[in-house]
């Protein structure tokens, strides 16, 4: 099974009031714990998807970049603009945000053992009062779909999730690895 992995590092960060992913917990900065709890699981090759104001900070030579031509235009267009850059054929996507410092290979790996059954679409994490879009599995059959939904101008990915067969993978409300960086206070914890 071909997996390859995808960090979203292109967002304007606007609540946190500058680039996030930068940010630096336990030494390390944000969009590393990405990158590094794919590398882990030996997920190849790993794309991170950023804009080109943002390029010149990023300080890793052992993955690849794709700047997006049009940045800003929402999770679905980056989405699709990483998944049209990478240069493989992989069978799997897995596609992880920038701006979580919890993430661990565990995680990785526990999604990763979902992509042989059933034969979904999509594997997402899912807990009681939130959905995880951004730290899931995109099947490589989803990207039709998704290039003619952003051709008709959609940016949000609730009508993706809405016409693919989605595995939904429960997790605690209290598991730390959803933590979520968009305000300073989030990742003091």
């Amino acid at each position: 099974m071909s997996i390859a992995g995808i960090v979203l590092a292109g967002g304007k960060s606007s609540r946190y009031g500058q680039p996030k992913m930068f940010e630096t917990y336990n030494k390390k900065s944000f969009y590393e714990y990405s990158i590094d709890a794919l590398k882990e699981n030996h997920v190849t090759p790993i794309l991170v998807s950023t804009n080109q104001d943002l390029l010149p900070y990023f300080q890793r030579k052992d993955v690849a970049f794709a700047v997006e031509k049009c940045p800003y235009q929402g999770p679905l267009y980056a989405i699709h603009h990483a998944l049209t850059a990478i240069d493989c054929c992989a069978e799997w996507f897995f596609i992880l945000s920038c701006d979580i410092p919890f993430i661990n290979a565990e995680f990785v790996h526990h999604m990763i053992t979902l992509t042989q059954t059933d034969s979904p679409d999509i594997i997402l994490p899912v807990q009681p009062d939130h959905i995880h879009p951004l730290l899931a599995l995109y099947h490589r059959r989803t990207l039709p779909l998704i290039e003619q939904l952003v051709t008709q101008g959609e940016r949000r990915l609730t009508q993706l999730l809405n016409q693919t067969n989605v595995l939904r993978v429960p997790f605690s409300a209290e598991d730390p690895t959803f933590i979520n960086v968009n305000h300073r206070s989030d990742w003091h914890v």
